[in-house]
This record gives C-alpha cells, sequence and structure tokens, in this order.
C-alpha cells in the first residue's frame, strides 16, 4: 500500500474517521492493528518478523529495567542488538558477505546461495526498536510495561515503511495523549501530503526518466549527459525521499501526531557537516547519539576522531544496502569532512587573501555551490549499480567531453519535458530559499487567505497535470 496510491488515502480516511470515532482507551488496539494490516499488504508473513524484533526488544526492555549490575544491563542490550542485526544481516547483507567471501577465496568455499526477498522497511524499524533499548539502558526512557503500545511504537504505519526513525521519548508518550481534531493540525498535515505528493509524482518521477535512461546504458553517454542525470538525480532522491517524509508526518498529524523532521533544504548546506545535519535528521542524528557519541565523537584526539567519523560513515553506506558502492559512498562524505577539517585554515587564509568577507555572501554562495558540487559527485557511487559501471562513468569524465550525446539525451527524453523538470526544480529551490528564515509552513499558513488557497490550487493544478500515476515507481528508500 505505497502512500501514492488511491487505496493508502482511503485507508488514512477511514483510520483517521475511526480513530476520533473510539474512545482513547481504544485508539491504540485500532492504530495497532491498522498497523499491522497496512504492513502486511507488501508481505503478510514478514509482519511475524516485525513481530519478534518487537518482542525482543520489548523483554530486553524490560530485563535492563530489572537488572540491579551494569554489567547485567549490558549483556541484555548485547542480546537485544545481537539478535536484531542478526536478522538484519540475514535478510540483507547475507548474499553480500558471502559473495564477497567466495570472490576473496577465488571460489575454493561454496556458501549456500539465499533467494529471500528483503522485507520492507526492516531497517528503518529494526533501528527504532534497538534505539529504544539503549534509550532504557541509558535511563533516558523508563521501560514500556504495555505491549501493545510498545507494538504500536516499533509499526505506527505513517512512519513504519522509510522513517523517520522515531525516538521513543517522542513518540511513546503520545499514545497516552487524547487527540481531538485540530483543525490547524488538519490543515496543515493536509498540506504537507500535498507537497510530498507534488514532490514524488511530478518532480521525482519526472526526473526519474533521465536518469534512468543514462544511468541505464552509461557507455552510450559522454561526460555532458552524465553530468545532467547525476544533477537530476540528486533532485531525484531528494524529492522523492523528503516526499515520502512530508507524507508520513502530514499522515500523523491528521491523527493528531508529532513526528520528527526529516529533512531541512539539504542543498543549501555550506558545507557537508551541515549538509548532513539537514538530510536524513532521523538517520544522521541516531548514528550520532547512538554510535558516533559512544565511540568518543570530537572530544578525542584528532586520528580517533578520524576514525570516529570514518566508521559513521561507513556503517551508515552499509545500512543504505547491500552493496560495496553504498559503502564508498560512505567513505567518500566522511574523507570530505575529514579533508574539511585539514584544510578550514588554508580555506580561510585563502578568502582573506582574496578579499572575501569570511562571513558574507560571496563565500556562502561559493561554499553552497561547492557543497552541491561534492554531494552530486558522491551521489555518483549511490547510484551506481557496480564498480565497473562507476568505472565506466568516471571514464567518461575525463575523456568524453562531447555535446552529441547531451543533445540526443534532451531528444529522448522530449525538449518540454526538461524544460518542465527545470522549472519545477527551480520552483522548489526558489520556495526552500524564500523559507530560509523560519518555518516555512507556519509563514505560509499565515498568509492571507486568497494567497493561500491560490498556491494550494497550483499545486493541486500541477499534482492533476503533471503527475505519473500509472507509472509511478516505488519510493527510493523501501529498498533500504
Amino acid at each position: 500500500m505505497a502512500f501514492q496510491t488511491f487505496g493508502y488515502f482511503t485507508f488514512l480516511a477511514l483510520m483517521a474517521a475511526a480513530y476520533f470515532a473510539l474512545p482513547h482507551r481504544l485508539r491504540w488496539m485500532l492504530l495497532l492493528s491498522g498497523s499491522y494490516y497496512f504492513y502486511m499488504c507488501w508481505n503478510a508473513s514478514y509482519a511475524l518478523l516485525m513481530l519478534f524484533s518487537t518482542a525482543v526488544t520489548y523483554a530486553c526492555g524490560l530485563l535492563v529495567g530489572r537488572a540491579q549490575s551494569v554489567k547485567a544491563k549490558k549483556g541484555w542490550v548485547a542480546l537485544s542488538l545481537c539478535l536484531n542485526l542478526s536478522i538484519l544481516f540475514f535478510f540483507k547483507y547475507y548474499g553480500l558477505f558471502a559473495g564477497t567471501l567466495q570472490s576473496a577465496l577465488g571460489g575454493r568455499v561454496r556458501l549456500p546461495v539465499l533467494d529471500v526477498l528483503l522485507p520492507v522497511g526492516i531497517s528503518f524499524y529494526i533501528f527504532q526498536a534497538l534505539g529504544y533499548t539503549i534509550d532504557v539502558y541509558r535511563g533516558d526512557i523508563a521501560p514500556m510495561r504495555h505491549f501493545g503500545k510498545y507494538a504500536l511504537f516499533v509499526s505506527f504505519f505513517p512512519q513504519l515503511v522509510a522513517g523517520p526513525i522515531e525516538r521513543s521519548g517522542n513518540l511513546i508518550r503520545q499514545f497516552d495523549e487524547k487527540h481531538r481534531p485540530d483543525y490547524e493540525q488538519i490543515r496543515e498535515g493536509a498540506l504537507l501530503i500535498l507537497l510530498g505528493l507534488v514532490k514524488k509524482l511530478v518532480i521525482s518521477d519526472h526526473l526519474a526518466v533521465l536518469v534512468d535512461k543514462v544511468y541505464g546504458d552509461a557507455a552510450a553517454w559522454g561526460a555532458p549527459a552524465i553530468i545532467v542525470a547525476t544533477v537530476c538525480f540528486a533532485f531525484q532522491i531528494y524529492c522523492d525521499f523528503s516526499g515520502y517524509s512530508d507524507i508520513a508526518i502530514g499522515s500523523a498529524k491528521l491523527l493528531g501526531f508529532r513526528l520528527m523532521k526529516n529533512f531541512d533544504r539539504p542543498y543549501f548546506a555550506r558545507s557537508i557537516a551541515e549538509f548532513w545535519r539537514r538530510w536524513h535528521i532521523s538517520l544522521s542524528s541516531w548514528f550520532r547519539d547512538y554510535l558516533y557519541f559512544p565511540l568518543g565523537g570530537s572530544r578525542v584526539k584528532t586520528g580517533r576522531w578520524v576514525f570516529n567519523l570514518m566508521v559513521v560513515f561507513l556503517v551508515s553506506g552499509l545500512w543504505h544496502g547491500a552493496s560495496w558502492t553504498f559503502v564508498a559512498w560512505g567513505a567518500i562524505n566522511g574523507l570530505y569532512q575529514v579533508i574539511g577539517r585539514f584544510t578550514k585554515t588554508a580555506r580561510d587564509n585563502a578568502y582573506r587573501a582574496l578579499h572575501i568577507d569570511p562571513e558574507g555572501n560571496l563565500r556562502a554562495v561559493i561554499a553552497t555551490g561547492c557543497t552541491f558540487a561534492l554531494t552530486v559527485f558522491a551521489w555518483m557511487f549511490f547510484r551506481a549499480d557496480s564498480f565497473a559501471q562507476l568505472a565506466v562513468l568516471m571514464g567518461k569524465l575525463v575523456h568524453g567531453w562531447e555535446f552529441a550525446s547531451l543533445m540526443k539525451l534532451i531528444y529522448l527524453v522530449n525538449g518540454s519535458e526538461c524544460l518542465l523538470m527545470a522549472l519545477l526544480v527551480g520552483g522548489l529551490l526558489l520556495v526552500e530559499w524564500l523559507g530560509r528564515k523560519g518555518n516555512a509552513m507556519q509563514h505560509f499558513l499565515r498568509m492571507k487567505w486568497p494567497l493561500r488557497w491560490a498556491a494550494c490550487l497550483a499545486l493541486l493544478f500541477v499534482l492533476i497535470l503533471f503527475g505519473k500515476y500509472n507509472e509511478s515507481p516505488a519510493f527510493i528508500y523501501f529498498q533500504f
């Protein structure tokens, strides 16, 4: 039941109507049963896997709370981590590591081939459940006694499949709040859903056509076409994933729940470190709080800081997919930050030598442009299917500077389609730039009603006219 389908919005409307019609004490049952139904629409049997992860982390949370010694607490946390990460390894990473080991040993060892379907959203709900266990161990939250409400925390349908990865301290307590229909929340939620649908069905899905043509046969295109396609992919994945997050947060708002913000204008970041504070915030902050800080964070010697940072980004890359290209993508983003730290003084001196104000607009523009260029280059590793394809892409960037293939790409995609994509991306960037000084949603909702309604109707018109309903691919992050 994908977010961009009529079936999902029928389901959401029925859930919202039933939720507010029921007494407060029964609402968690409706949400829990609805969330499991939502998940079972993909594969019913894998709901048992989610239930197992839920039971393990629930039990370990109780046992951590009852343990009398730090050693015992650590033991129960370790058990929760081992069981859940073993599930993740079996379903997501076994094929990668088995293939790598066989290649490393020259085929002397034959490991069994497992043809299993990756359960949708497994990385998201397992990380959310593990975060709960660690929060209980740290004393940030008391162990939950109510198994049903804890199961709802793990499976809450708006953010189940692709986040945001919620924190126990934010979401669990909301299940005990008495929600009533609230006009402000409903209209904000509806607007977020509309924005998310425009990002996904109009911008991302149109960009996907161009990106797939180039990356589907990289050898056939020159460097200009590859660069254009990779820039398009940067906006495709952003609109795809932030569109999902908008719909998830908006859906939760219709029911009275507040989910954490997952994106904050990432392509306006002035450094790679800032980019990661703005991109997939729920995952970035999860790695920061549960991996980076426990390793020592930045309050260590330089060599140790480099180690800590690289571990986080290598693991982050692996989290995204069972391919070494994802690990390379994570490594590149980590190296960017290491190099950025070591070259900061030299860059500051260069700006001063050029009489560029370190706090001025010109430096901000240069820093934003350089950060975007570095991010786009890294996206090539994320989008490529293999290192063999990456080698082709890199070779083209060095030796393939001919513009005929770019003209061919524009012709194949259609000139008017290319113009539409440019206008849509330009419009998105303009809206995000105008909303840079505060909460753009609140500014919009405070506008005079004729302007507000005109903007909403324009978005709806664009969605109806240009949305790719029958051809819409699945959300990119569903595969993670």
